[in-house]
């Protein structure tokens, strides 16, 4: 059949490269042609606000800091260009996608996820994105796979009145694969079929082939942290100590906080090697997460409730929830050095792993297997 995925494959993020290279990579085990699509901004559609723009005074109160600091300014500025950089010259080539947008959706199987396709309310980014929803979409089968709704909730959609928007849309799809409870209660409250749990795809693909080695050298804390979310004094106090104690360096990849040792730009295979090889991790994102899970690293999630970057407590905390792993939550890093000294039983983790991915497997098979039914009987 012919597959095409709308996802997040253009956003300069690793995460969202692995997620979109990984569920190709599925989706061609099965036999199928696969190719990314791209969808178009659309409009503002939440009534509130669940991450806060930095308000005007608030960028004049940091500029005597910018200013006082201008180094520092201006090495995040370039490191960004040179990530930026990075991923169309590297990540680009590894999905088959380059500069030309693709917004033909006409197909036999149009497959949307994973990640945060489902989160309408991202008013400072995407905005509401009907295709996403599988509006206009002229594929004989639509499936989504591993979608996420983030911070949006059923709650939300109420109070936007999206309820109308939504179901229409949600009545589209043939099998509704969704990755967390929020994203699960959400699209069960609107949707005509019952939305069934999947794993990320980065979970299902197990990358070896693809890892590269070590491109530095050992002896480190992997801080893996969005900009500007781990840079609070206490907080860099706590892993500093920690990394001190332990003789190990601190580096940050794909994100710059001033105060590690090493702030790299990688390839996104390369870093999964420099996962690989961490003494200890530090994340707060879904994907950093994972692949510390993948690699049996000792490590600790931040889990952050409302702030005005958006919660991260839905997907994160549920993932941990999945695989038992609740104790590597963090919310103030006030158990840092006790959590990640504490051993981490991944026989067990796997053994729950290998069963979430048996049933996320076979969702896919029974949702490729109507479609090729659905194909075959089309008038």
């Amino acid at each position: 059949m012919n597959i095409k995925i709308l996802s997040m494959q253009r956003v300069v993020n690793y995460g969202s490269f692995m997620q979109a290279f990984a569920l190709k990579q599925v989706l061609e085990t099965f036999g199928h042609r696969v190719v990314f699509c791209d969808f178009k901004s659309g409009l503002p559609r939440h009534l509130g606000e669940k991450v806060k723009s930095e308000r005007l005074s608030e960028k004049l109160m940091r500029l005597p800091k910018h200013i006082f600091n201008l180094r520092n300014f201006i090495e995040k500025r370039l490191f960004r260009r040179k990530l930026r950089k990075s991923y169309m010259d590297h990540a680009w080539e590894k999905l088959g996608i380059n500069s030309e947008l693709n917004y033909n959706y006409a197909c036999d199987v149009m497959v949307i996820g994973s990640d945060e396709v489902f989160n309408y309310t991202q008013n400072h980014g995407f905005g509401y994105v009907p295709a996403l929803f599988g509006h206009d979409i002229p594929a004989s089968s639509i499936i989504s796979y591993a979608a996420s709704a983030g911070y949006a909730t059923a709650k939300d959609v109420e109070s936007d009145n999206m309820v109308a928007e939504l179901s229409a849309g949600l009545a589209k799809f043939d099998h509704l694969g969704v990755r967390d409870k929020n994203t699960y209660e959400m699209v069960a409250s609107y949707a005509q079929k019952t939305p069934v749990y999947v794993i990320d795809p980065t979970l299902l693909y197990d990358f070896d082939d693809v890892i590269p080695p070590a491109p530095i050298a050992s002896g480190y804390v992997l801080i893996y942290a969005y900009d500007g979310r781990l840079d609070a004094p206490e907080d860099v106090e706590k892993i500093l100590a920690f990394a001190n104690a332990k003789g190990l360096r601190t580096v940050s990849v794909g994100f710059y906080h001033e105060w590690c040792d090493e702030n790299l730009v990688a390839t996104p295979f390369e870093l999964l090697s420099i996962f690989r090889h961490a003494a200890y991790v530090v994340t707060d994102t879904f994907h950093g997460t994972i692949f510390s899970i993948k690699n049996r690293k000792p490590f600790v999630s931040l889990v952050r409730g409302e702030n005005r970057w958006g919660s991260n407590s839905s997907k994160l905390g549920f993932l941990l929830h999945q695989l038992g792993l609740e104790h590597r939550i963090n919310r103030d890093l006030a158990q840092l050095e006790s959590h990640l000294d504490t051993v981490i039983d991944y026989v067990q983790v796997y053994e729950l792993l290998e069963r979430l991915k048996a049933s996320s497997m076979q969702f896919l098979e029974n949702a490729l297997k109507d479609a090729e039914i659905k194909l075959r009987n089309k008038p």
